[in-house]
């Protein structure tokens, strides 16, 4: 009985490590985004869509709608120019105009991984990560607001 719990145990951290390492080695690369979801704000740059939840929708007013409409195109193209590189264990990222670099570990955790980014300036991001559908999915919540990024990989030839 004992080998066989061993050999559970075995099968179990074998399986962990492999799923870590694919996905490190799937993140290598230069990845551009393609949605984001924030604040009630659906935005899709490849199709130029942007939707609000029924809740933020119910919430705005005419001049807010008259504003967002006006610089929905900005808005795209903030999403669209947004790029994060993995090479190595490095990480470079341009998200909405803010550039940062540093290193990253990650950790699995359920169905997804927690990547944490130690920052050249000395800051820390935590976020949860997932592949699907050969997509990179990044959700960052803070105290205030959760954004959830979909990302399409850039191959370069």
């Amino acid at each position: 009985m004992k080998n066989f719990i061993f050999i559970i145990v075995t099968f179990c951290l074998t399986s962990s490590a492999f799923a870590q390492s694919k996905i490190e080695k799937d993140l290598q690369g230069l990845w551009k985004m393609t949605e984001m979801n924030v604040g009630g704000i659906l935005a899709n740059s490849t199709t130029k869509e942007i939707k609000f939840t029924k809740e933020l929708e119910s919430k705005l007013t005419a001049d807010q709608r008259a504003a967002f409409n006006a610089n929905k195109q900005a808005f795209l193209d903030k999403i669209n120019g947004s790029r994060v590189t993995f090479v190595d264990k490095k990480v470079n990222y341009n998200i909405a105009g803010v550039e940062k670099a540093g290193t990253y570990t990650i950790k699995p955790q359920a169905d997804a991984y927690i990547l944490t980014i130690n920052g050249s300036d000395g800051s820390k991001d935590t976020m949860a990560i997932a592949i699907r559908d050969g997509k990179l999915r990044i959700v960052n919540s803070d105290d205030s607001t959760r954004a959830e990024m979909v990302f399409a990989k850039i191959v370069i030839k």
